[in-house]
């Protein structure tokens, strides 16, 4: 999730946990089982993005304010090596919620110091940790900037060929290639050979899936909710944008909200926009449309992840947002970044 809160909202969310989290259980490996108990999330629910902001911004504030409190009491605690590798990256999440260049300093400064202690043992989770934080920092990069984070990528898995994570470490990578498909596609194929568990196998058979539509007429038809018969062959001529959503997923909802918002920068009636909606209920599909006062033809079945049209088309994530050419091809896998660009350039014919 990727949500925009004000400084001061973060600050005090900040100062509020540390407050919270400032009693330490008294031995080192009850303290730590503490911070290790924040993996399991906040475990609430929400339901706008501006509460899910807020939840996340609260559940990191008593994680870094756990770690802190960890690595001030047990400094020379066997896994104060690992706290700190968690805090750089909680620090360098923060600074993508900020936008704080301070915060990436300090992340950066935390894995810099840990070269001086480092032992051999520790090498690769250090390694790992500093390839993260590239990752991070190039989640909007350019392509010579995308191909030095696949090269680091590349000597990490000759550096620690038996390592567990190189497999889901590539298919992440190749989250970053949607904008260069056949690299997207040779990174995921070596990501499925190297692939054990089930969970992992199934995301990169939908991954490849998705990625070999792109030039191909993508097969969509449906009745939507309101009652029309949508195909994307009688779509043709205008560049077509498909938005697979949730009422029940805020980053989706926000994502809807983001593509009616480029939408609205491109001459009226120049290209069009359908939805998949995969809520389990249809009164869900018809609200989260007229919350934002969108009348975009939507398809819905009623069986979320497991409908036919959603196995078919290897959609494993939301929001998801593809770009269609002219003739109902599949233009690009991630059409909600600089939408309203990536249809002017499909209008001029490029």
């Amino acid at each position: 999730m990727n949500f925009s809160r004000p400084v001061p909202l973060l600050a005090a969310a900040l100062l509020l946990a540390a407050a919270g989290a400032g009693a330490l259980a008294g031995t080192p490996e009850e303290d730590w089982q503490a911070v290790v108990a924040l993996d399991a999330g906040p475990g609430q629910k929400t339901d706008t993005p501006e509460s899910a902001g807020n939840m996340v911004i609260n559940h990191l504030a008593k994680q870094e304010a756990a770690l802190r409190n960890f690595l001030g009491a047990h400094a020379d605690d066997s896994h104060a090596f690992e706290a700190q590798i968690r805090l750089a990256r909680l620090l360098q999440i923060r600074a993508d919620f900020e936008g704080d260049e301070n915060l990436r300093a300090e992340s950066r400064h935390i894995l810099e110091g840990l070269e001086k202690t480092v032992t051999p043992e520790q090498r690769p989770e250090l390694e790992f940790a500093k390839l993260a934080r590239l990752m991070r920092a190039l989640k909007r990069g350019n392509t010579g900037q995308r191909d030095e984070l696949l090269r680091v990528a590349r000597r990490f898995q000759a550096d620690y060929p038996t390592d567990r994570r190189i497999a889901a470490l590539f298919t992440e990578v190749a989250t970053l290639f949607d904008m260069q498909p056949k690299t997207k596609e040779l990174i995921l194929e070596d990501a499925q050979a190297l692939a054990k568990e089930p969970d992992l196998k199934a995301r990169i058979a939908d991954d490849l899936k998705r990625v070999r539509l792109i030039g191909k007429e993508v097969p969509l038809s449906f009745t939507s909710v309101q009652g029309q018969e949508i195909t994307i062959s009688a779509l043709a001529g205008k560049p077509v944008f498909v938005v697979f959503f949730a009422q029940s997923s805020p980053p989706a909802m926000a994502a809807l909200s983001k593509l009616q918002q480029e939408v609205a920068k491109l001459p009226q009636g120049s290209i069009r926009v359908i939805g998949v909606d995969l809520d389990p209920k249809r009164e869900s599909a018809l609200e989260a449309l007229k919350s934002l006062g969108l009348s975009w033809p939507t398809a819905w079945d009623g069986k979320s992840w497991e409908s036919p049209m959603v196995r078919s088309l290897g959609i494993n994530a939301l929001p998801t947002v593809w770009l269609l050419d002219t003739k109902g091809r599949l233009k690009s896998l991630n059409g909600l970044d600089n939408a309203a660009l990536q249809a002017r350039e499909l209008l001029r014919g490029r």
